[in-house]
């Protein structure tokens, strides 16, 4: 896991070629104006979804390279490792979370109390050093 902010998002580059088309899609506020669903543009994939945050959920495995990105509200993002939380992040808008795939995570937890949130998942493509 990769927990960064979103004006650092050229740094990689060089790790994920894709970076630079996935800058231009937030450059020209795609998924702030998507509605919950998924799409490819200029051949860059990615889902946006709106929901609730909540206190515990299932353990997802990252099935593919991606990006979280919270466009609206804040979500808690756990790493988890033989089931135990060994990393957590806050995810607000302005940063951005790599998921590197077979990593284990709990998405969508609620910091405080629950909130509306809405967030983009890019899958990210390219040849990885």
């Amino acid at each position: 896991m990769i927990f960064d902010v979103l004006d650092n998002l050229e740094w990689y580059q060089k790790q994920y070629p894709s970076v630079a088309r996935l800058i231009d899609i937030m450059d020209r506020s795609l998924p702030y104006e998507d509605a919950d669903g998924t799409y490819c543009v200029d051949g860059i994939e990615y889902a946006v979804s709106s929901y609730i945050s909540h206190s515990d959920g299932p353990i997802e495995e990252a099935s593919f390279d991606c990006m979280h990105i919270v466009l609206e509200g804040e979500e808690m993002i756990a790493l988890e490792e033989e089931g135990i939380p060994s990393v957590v992040a806050l995810a607000i808008p302005g940063r951005f979370i790599l998921l590197e795939k077979g990593e284990h995570y709990k998405p969508s937890l609620q910091n405080g109390v629950p909130q509306q949130v809405k967030k983009v998942i890019f899958t990210l493509a390219g040849p990885r050093p």
